[in-house]
């Protein structure tokens, strides 16, 4: 009777050792991650490609995001007063880098343009921001009807690069020129200020013949063409 039992507990034995080297084997590893929850670990923000312009495009969208006003009119005008500091400083970087008479042209054109743009966007501040710091008008101080298109410009912005100075500055300038675009047409639905939708009305019609400009430039030189 002692063989059976003797043979009983030699099996429980060699059943365990089996178990733990199975354990300690490499097949008995944890599964690698599923393919959602590899994605999932990867969704991270995405930094911004370092150019010549990354210090000029962060000032600016930090200061763009921080532009509020008591109404849709009065934001608009504190949010595009630097948008167009930036595109002055953008300007003034790719002018000290191009040789290119084209690219030279469209940054010398902004630079002397913009200024004028921001001069009149005070101005208006100052005439009317007295009266319009009273009361906030709908979708004014208490919400930005502008996050949308700003969220769109900074990260087409962000990521527009091109194969050399020129090319980076010709696609940032387009998505920065389509966020003034699309902010123009939020603006001209929210405020019945004449001055305000004048002003927004200008914006389309110039920045519109400005990107395809800029378009035409990348279309006439195949390494960047869109």
């Amino acid at each position: 009777m002692l063989i059976p039992t003797f043979t009983r507990t030699s099996l429980l034995v060699a059943g365990c050792s089996a178990l733990v080297l199975a354990a300690c084997s490499p097949s008995a590893e944890p599964p690698a991650n599923t393919e959602a929850e590899a994605s999932a670990q990867t969704q991270e923000p995405m930094a911004m490609a370092q150019t010549p312009f990354s210090a000029a495009e962060a000032k600016m969208h930090e200061a763009m995001m921080s532009a509020m006003g008591a109404d849709a009119g009065e934001t608009w005008a504190r949010k595009m007063i630097p948008h167009h500091q930036g595109a002055l400083d953008m300007s003034e970087i790719v002018l000290r880098d191009t040789q290119d008479a084209d690219i030279r042209r469209m940054a010398q054109k902004t630079i002397e343009m913009q200024p004028g743009d921001i001069a009149e966007l005070r101005r208006w501040l100052e005439t009317n921001v007295g009266a319009a710091a009273g009361a906030a008008a709908p979708g004014g101080s208490a919400e930005n009807p502008y996050a949308t298109a700003e969220a769109e410009m900074k990260d087409a912005m962000m990521a527009a690069t091109g194969a050399d100075t020129d090319q980076t500055w010709a696609r940032k300038m387009i998505a920065h020129h389509q966020g003034a675009l699309d902010m123009a047409q939020v603006v001209l639905r929210e405020s019945q200020d004449a001055d305000i939708r004048r002003m927004a009305q200008k914006t389309i019609e110039m920045q519109t013949a400005d990107i395809a400009e800029l378009r035409a430039w990348l279309d006439s030189h195949p390494a960047g063409a869109a």
